[in-house]
């Protein structure tokens, strides 16, 4: 179930970052804000 939900958000993505190619500094840029907080959340838990 997971991976068609995965599948699905990919290929939305992937249609939107193709139609509206900025989109795709923005999306990188927030996944790795959340990715870095959530290391350094970790980090001091």
């Amino acid at each position: 179930m997971w991976a068609l939900i995965t599948g699905i958000i990919s290929i939305l993505v992937g249609i939107m970052v193709i139609i509206k190619p900025k989109l795709l500094a923005w999306i990188v840029g927030i996944y790795l804000i959340v990715v870095g907080a959530l290391a350094v959340i970790r980090f001091f838990l």
